[in-house]
């Protein structure tokens, strides 16, 4: 079955139809068993849902960041148009909305992306809309019912161009077109050059320097002829050789690299993208002098066929320029490509593109008005161009010109939209909540009574959130405040105490023993005098890491409690600054007013300056105490006992004995949980190393009576170090965790002062029972012009998300048609 060119010239209205469906069913690809030849009347019936689509590709290009697209990955199926500079992508484009659009220049016209939407209107709605009321008669055909809707969508093609509801009779095709970031309509055709001028100053094209731009540039073709659908149009991709670079292009090798590199990165930027549908434009006039032997259009195709593996984009191409060859022959290289008889060794042969579709797009095609005959031209095009090397039995089954382009086009869409509107409409839906939930944070205007209840409400977000990061049952993960302050502060202390060094000066340590006849008796160094001197050294040794300790927490909750004061007041400049400063979080707090004042003269101990001071207070008095305690302690009291019996059995037992770890003796366990295998070692290596120190300091060889001596001395110093260090970890840290963090909830007991204040209610009493304060802290509440313009911008966002809901909401029934027609064996 086949059809000829001068046949469709002398349809009649109601037959056109007809033939156009035949046109498209007998294309190649459209098999009796896919679910494009299921769709029995016409892919127009799913315009609404193309609409759809069209709908939240815009809204989320015009009203949301490229920040929240990427978050919330609301990235539609879309249709974008590459290909190498000069390839003809512009001129497609004029074919497929109908006008000659774009401005013709002996330079680079196209320098950012394009994104160039058609809208379906009403007949008559784009004709009668004026500049400023466009976008109210482009709506009147949404406005209709439901019902209507579905009506409209059901009724097959033929019975539309029947009765007259498309533009496709014979006829002038009108349309008006919008730049929606300027607000500038101009009507089509009268004021195409009009238009030209406006894209060419947008697109900078009269500049002799290129430069390229991912800045996106957007217009939208309101016509009752065109489809509903969005093309965007990028950059040719700038792979020009040195032979082709003159006064237009490039002018030397290092500009030539730079525009390559800024047009690849831009067609990167958008195919790469999820859910792309890339159609590829190659010029047949790169053919004709063997493209095969061209390995810049090589180099894009490879990118290309990596990119479709790697990100599954569906990739179809377009012949262009067809016009300009008079006649093919059979060895062309366009001729092996639409019929599948590409040699293995073809540049395009790895490039998994769909399907080749040819479109002409000349001059003449495009000034012609009645769209009926420019599609009979750029037929008769084609196949004048494609007859000599193409029999006409397979040439009158290939999707040839623009509406064979715009049907696979949709059939690509609508099966991308099916696989991801879900998935879509509940990203949408989660971004909605929460946009809510941040309007709900922002200031608004409210009353004296609101404002109270709002700051009640803060400070429970505060002490929650306060709670959450460094509270008793807080978060757990290895990097959070709380683990950070549990676990990472204690460790670092007790190694801070352990490489504390509790030698004092070895020499004169060493000397004192050998001359005190008295240690012959072992008595006369475990008196209280031995005890004090040792005890005293120690104690200072320790006293800085005890500190460190405290300082190190303190920084911890500090953190914990900006960040907490961030996220209750930080949409509150102001009052977060005020809070700050009551606090005692000095830091933040440079930037408060001056006539904000405390009560009194002078402003009162702030809050977590006093929890600093007192766990300060109380840790210096915990060391100090040990001077007068250890004395009584049971290890100590019973040193010779733990020398003789414990710590100097390493040595007699060298190959394991005692301290081996394969021993299962309940008290050698107890003996290595109480870490005494390492204070022997630590015991053995402190007096011998004191020995060697004292030799090779005098040149005199200590007797072996003396060494047993000194080795004892410096046992005792180890041991009490060992006592004063396991009492300082056992009760330094739960005084900073009591003092410090719980004292932030519950007050805290500072001598005979009690701090009897939560943060929240020292919060409450300070700044709203304070009448001056009050009057500050409400003044602070009031929306700043900044808050004013956050609140405009988020409820921006939350119409078009509400809006975007909606429309998926009214789709519901046509998408699970959609579905079920692609499902359906």
């Amino acid at each position: 079955m086949s059809f000829s060119l001068s046949s469709i010239s002398q349809l009649s209205a109601g037959a056109a139809g007809a033939a156009k469906r035949f046109i498209y069913e007998n294309a190649p690809s459209f098999t009796a068993s896919s679910p494009q030849a299921k769709m029995d009347t016409t892919l127009d019936d799913f315009g609404d849902i193309l609409a759809l689509n069209d709908k939240v590709l815009q809204e989320t290009s015009d009203d949301l960041s490229e920040e929240d697209v990427k978050k919330y990955d609301l990235d539609p199926p879309r249709v974008v148009v590459v290909g190498l500079t000069s390839a003809g992508k512009s001129s497609l484009l004029e074919r497929v909305v109908g006008f000659p659009i774009f401005p013709v220049l002996d330079r680079v016209c196209t320098r950012q992306p394009f994104q160039l939407s058609m809208k379906r209107v009403r007949k008559g709605a784009a004709s009668d809309a004026k500049n400023g009321d466009i976008a109210e008669a482009a709506s009147k055909k949404a406005a209709a019912s439901p019902t209507q809707q579905q009506q409209g969508a059901v009724a097959s093609e033929e019975k539309k161009e029947n009765s007259g509801s498309t533009a496709a009779h014979a006829g002038e095709h009108e349309g008006i077109l919008r730049f929606p970031a300027s607000g500038k309509s101009f009507r089509l055709p009268e004021q195409v050059g009009e238009v030209r001028g406006e894209i060419a100053s947008l697109q900078r094209s009269n500049s002799e320097r290129v430069e390229f731009s991912t800045n996106e540039i957007r217009a939208t073709v309101h016509s009752a002829a065109n489809e509903t659908f969005t093309f965007t149009d990028l950059p040719g991709v700038f792979l020009v050789s040195e032979m082709k670079m003159g006064k237009s292009f490039a002018k030397s090798r290092e500009e030539n690299a730079r525009l390559q590199k800024e047009t690849m990165n831009i067609a990167k930027h958008y195919v790469q993208r999820p859910n792309t549908i890339v159609l590829v434009v190659i010029s047949s006039t790169d053919w004709t002098h063997g493209m095969n032997n061209d390995p810049l259009c090589g180099h894009l195709a490879e990118w290309l066929e990596e990119t479709r593996r790697s990100h599954n984009v569906d990739v179809y191409g377009v012949i262009t320029k067809l016009d300009m060859q008079s006649t093919l022959s059979k060895n062309s290289p366009i001729r092996k490509v639409l019929t599948g008889s590409l040699p293995d060794d073809h540049i395009l042969q790895g490039l998994k593109v769909k399907k080749w579709i040819p479109v002409v797009s000349s001059p003449s095609i495009l000034k012609q008005t009645d769209l009926k005959q420019a599609e009979v031209m750029e037929l008769e095009a084609i196949q004048k161009c494609l007859k000599t090397c193409i029999p006409s039995s397979a040439l009158n089954t290939m999707p040839l010109g623009r509406r064979a382009l715009l049907r696979e086009l949709k059939f690509a869409l609508l099966k991308a939209i099916i696989k991801t509107q879900r998935g879509l409409q509940e990203r949408v839906g989660k971004f909605a909540d929460d946009v809510e939930a941040r309007l709900r944070t922002l200031p608004r205007p409210a009353t004296i009574s609101e404002k109270r209840q709002i700051f009640d409400l803060r400070l429970k977000v505060m002490e929650e959130h306060l709670k959450s990061l460094v509270g008793a049952t807080g978060a757990t993960a290895s990097n959070s405040l709380r683990m950070q302050l549990m676990v990472e502060a204690p460790t670092l202390y007790e190694k801070s105490l352990l490489a504390c060094s509790l030698r004092g000066n070895i020499r004169q340590d060493v000397q004192q023993i050998l001359n005190q006849a008295a240690l012959e008796a072992g008595g006369s160094f475990d008196s209280d005098v031995s005890f004090n001197t040792l005890s005293r050294r120690i104690i200072n040794c320790y006293r800085k890491p005890s500190l460190e300790l405290v300082s190190r927490c303190a920084n911890i909750i500090l953190k914990a409690l900006k960040l907490s004061v961030d996220k209750a007041f930080g949409d509150y400049k102001q009052l977060r600054v005020l809070v700050m400063r009551t606090l005692g979080l000095h830091a933040e707090s440079a930037d408060v007013k001056a006539d904000v004042k405390f009560e009194g003269n002078t402003a009162p101990s702030t809050m977590f300056g006093t929890l600093k001071r007192s766990v300060v207070s109380k840790v210096l008095s915990l060391i100090d105490a040990h001077g007068t305690m250890i004395c009584f302690h049971p290890m100590w009291r019973n040193f010779d006992t733990l020398h003789t019996k414990i710590l100097k059995a390493q040595s007699r037992n060298s190959g394991g004995g005692l301290f081996s770890t394969d021993s299962k003796s309940p008290d050698q366990t107890l003996q290595h949980m109480l870490e005494l295998p390492a204070l022997a070692k630590r015991v053995s290596l402190e007096g011998r190393n004191a020995i060697k120190t004292y030799e090779d300091a005098t040149g005199q060889t200590i007797s072996m009576s003396n060494r047993d001596k000194i080795c004892k001395h410096f046992a005792r110093v180890e041991v009490m170090g060992y006592i004063i260090r396991m009492s300082l970890m056992g009760c330094v840290f739960p005084i900073i965790i009591r003092d410090l963090r719980d004292g932030l909830f519950e007050g805290i007991k500072c001598g005979l002062t009690t701090w009897d204040f939560s943060v929240s209610r020292l919060l409450r009493t300070k700044l709203l029972f304070d009448p001056k304060m009050e009057k500050t802290v409400l003044m602070y509440m009031d929306p700043s012009s900044e808050d004013a313009e956050k609140r405009r911008k988020w409820e921006k966002k939350k119409a078009v998300l509400n809006g975007l809901q909606l429309e998926f909401d009214k789709c519901q029934d046509r998408l699970q048609i959609l579905q079920d027609v692609f499902n359906k064996p």
